[in-house]
């Protein structure tokens, strides 16, 4: 993780000083609110443009040193520092003023910093090389791709919505006096508190990571991947490890962390070893795996063989003395009709999201509604009898729920290690196998279905499964096609937030039209 922070009404706040020059030169009445947009609106309305034009270089330049860092800013970047996370400021700022004496702003800039304690080993620490200065906005953004942030902070959100703002970075709004518009997709924080509870290890986590690779200097670094979860790779003294912090909200009953502990209580093989478990504050230390994850041209039928040995394996368990602990899965289906019924419910959410993108209204209500009440349809007249049958129990599989490449690492010696099981539980084998075959991450051919499909059918001698494989396929390609927009439902965009990943609505709808079209070819 490399956080880039804007200087200018970022880092310090100009709201008092200018107020204060202002009333010192006589351009503003005393009761003015000491708002630095307020001054600037009002020397603009009495005619006195210029004013506030020569204004800002005499502020920027030699009275910035009276001006005051935002609460909570040094102690968020003297926090960083000391976790390990890197910070830079990135600064679009000319040399000198565009009207009035040429006073050195880039001089002030680094005199502000230095008086506040931004270079001082004691007090925050950072290195001069950490701070850029750029003359243009262009060279702004060009040094916050080259110098590799994978967040940028800035006030601006003209800025941070530029075409030539670099891809892969998320984009966070200062916004201290909430006056961003919900529309323009932007992560937003209105105070230094917020972003540090956001982005910055807790102390709860430094706990837990002193407790399973030593106590003290540890180098952190968030991983990326994960968007329900906040990780985090620590390494120290006594080893590496990794430290999961699970998403729990009011709106969101789901306890992934309960789910987790409990599914790893199986003993389960190749998975990243459980170190430490903190239900308290939900967190969830494992042993780190040296390995990488599959390309999409890597997946081929031996690696496909592993997943089915994996999971076949795991069904060994189902008599254990744990496996009775383990609850229902994440949107468990335990008749057809469920597997119908959850599909429906995720389109009603989605009809039902209140959004200015006609994209993706004329998506959700013209294409993807109607196709799900087809196959509803379909799907419910094919079952007959059966559609409300319960699955017997006999034929349920324990279910590592969210299970595919896109879960795994591959080690040096080719063999897969699979992780993430905080939607785990038993469920119909067959929704399983749908998910797998439509994940879209790291997709798998629909080719290797049989392979897969007839080992599970052998594990758990459920003759039927084959056929309700094919029969629900289409259902659920629909339904993750629902999963690609969860994106657009304020429930998901906040553990989106929770995890750390910048908001993608635009190359969701996209995917979600791939998939669509997935499901209509497996009709």
């Amino acid at each position: 993780m490399i956080i880039g922070v804007d200087f200018d009404n970022t880092i310090v706040c100009y709201d008092g000083i200018f107020h204060r020059v202002a009333l010192e030169r006589g351009l503003i009445p005393a009761e003015l609110p000491q708002d630095k947009t307020t001054v600037r609106n009002h020397l603009r309305q009495t005619g006195r443009e210029p004013d506030w034009t020569e204004m800002q270089g005499y502020v920027y330049g030699p009275r910035l040193i009276d001006a005051q860092p935002y609460p909570g800013v040094l102690e968020f970047f003297r926090a960083a520092v000391k976790q390990g996370i890197e910070v830079r400021i990135v600064s679009h700022k000319t040399k000198h003023p565009f009207l009035g004496e040429q006073h050195d702003l880039h001089a002030a800039a680094w005199g502000w910093l230095e008086s506040n304690g931004f270079f001082d080993p004691s007090r925050i620490g950072m290195r001069r090389d950490q701070v850029f200065l750029e003359l243009t906005k262009e060279s702004k953004h060009q040094r916050i791709g080259s110098i590799g942030c994978t967040h940028f902070i800035d006030d601006l959100p003209e800025f941070l919505l530029d075409p030539g703002f670099p891809e892969g970075v998320q984009r966070i709004h200062f916004d201290p006096c909430g006056r961003a518009a919900p529309e323009n997709g932007l992560c937003s924080a209105q105070s230094w508190l917020q972003l540090s509870s956001e982005l910055l290890v807790r102390p709860e986590v430094i706990m837990l990571a002193n407790a399973v690779v030593g106590s003290g200097a540890l180098k952190w670094q968030a991983v990326s991947g994960g968007a329900n979860n906040r990780i985090f790779h620590v390494s120290g003294g006594a080893g590496e490890a990794v430290i999961k912090a699970y998403h729990h909200s009011s709106d969101d009953q789901r306890d992934r962390f309960t789910a987790e502990h409990r599914f790893y209580q199986l003993k389960l093989p190749r998975t990243p070893a459980p170190l430490a478990w903190d239900p308290e504050n939900r967190l969830g230390a494992f042993a780190f795996i040296h390995g990488r994850k599959l390309t999409v041209d890597e997946v081929t039928a031996d690696e496909v063989k592993q997943c089915v040995e994996w999971v076949c394996g795991l069904q060994q368990a189902r008599e254990d003395s744990a496996a009775a602990d383990v609850a229902l899965s994440a949107d468990a289906c335990l008749s057809i009709e469920e597997h119908v019924a959850l599909v429906e419910r995720r389109v009603r959410r989605l009809v039902d999201v209140e959004s200015d993108d006609d994209g993706f209204k004329a998506f959700v209500t013209q294409g993807l509604a109607p196709h799900v009440e087809e196959l509803a349809v379909r799907v419910r007249e094919a079952a007959g009898s059966a559609l409300l049958a319960p699955l017997l129990a006999q034929h349920r599989i324990l279910s590592p729920s969210d299970f595919g490449f896109h879960n795994a690492l591959r080690d040096a010696a080719g063999r897969l290690w699979f992780f993430d099981f905080e939607y785990s539980g038993w469920d119909d084998p067959a929704k399983l196998l749908c998910d797998y075959f439509c994940q879209p991450q790291v997709p798998v051919s629909i080719a290797h279905a049989d392979l897969f499909v007839s080992a599970v059918q052998r594990s758990v001698g459920d003759d039927e499964l084959a056929a309700r494989f094919k029969l629900l396929l289409p259902l659920h390609a629909a339904k993750w096609s629902c999963i690609l927009l969860n994106e657009f439902l304020k429930t998901d965009a906040e553990r989106r937030r929770f995890a750390g990943v910048q908001d993608r609505r635009t190359a969701q709808l996209e995917k979600a039209r791939r998939m669509f079209a997935q499901s209509i070819s497996f009709c």
